[in-house]
């Protein structure tokens, strides 16, 4: 990124650099995107919320939106860095959808557990699966 916004192809600034990732998500690694999305610092983060920003979900069910949210790129391994995409998403999901869940939080939560399902129920390296109970216990 710092390459583009030093040769003029990116804008240096937040919205310049999410306008640049969103319109060229089709074309860019979708690992590095993801790690690059999940950065904490001052400016990478102004960048993530300005990328979640451009989308819009309303009138879509959550697990429409989350999987419309994580087409373009692969969450990172890192927890904190998920995190804080996951926050970005379900605060971007409750503004656009006002009334199907009281707080962000709740979208939050339904949108983790979303994601930690498909991850069980995906991952060939899972040697156990989560059963109902374990699902209702987390």
């Amino acid at each position: 990124v710092a390459v583009l916004v030093r040769s003029g192809v990116v804008e240096d600034s937040p919205v310049g650099v999410a306008v640049f990732l969103r319109a060229h998500a089709a074309d860019l690694d979708p690992t590095a995107l993801g790690e690059y999305l999940g950065h904490h610092e001052e400016f990478e983060l102004a960048a993530m919320h300005a990328y979640v920003d451009q989308e819009r979900y309303g009138g879509m069910s959550i697990d429409a939106a989350l999987r419309s949210f994580l087409l373009p790129f692969r969450l990172p391994g890192e927890a904190q860095k998920i995190d804080r995409l996951m926050e970005a998403f379900a605060e971007r999901y409750v503004r656009d959808n006002p009334g199907v869940f009281r707080t962000a939080d709740a979208a939050y939560v339904l949108a983790f557990a979303v994601i930690m399902l498909n991850t069980d129920a995906h991952n060939p390296l899972a040697e156990r699966r989560l059963d109902r109970a374990g699902f209702v216990a987390m």
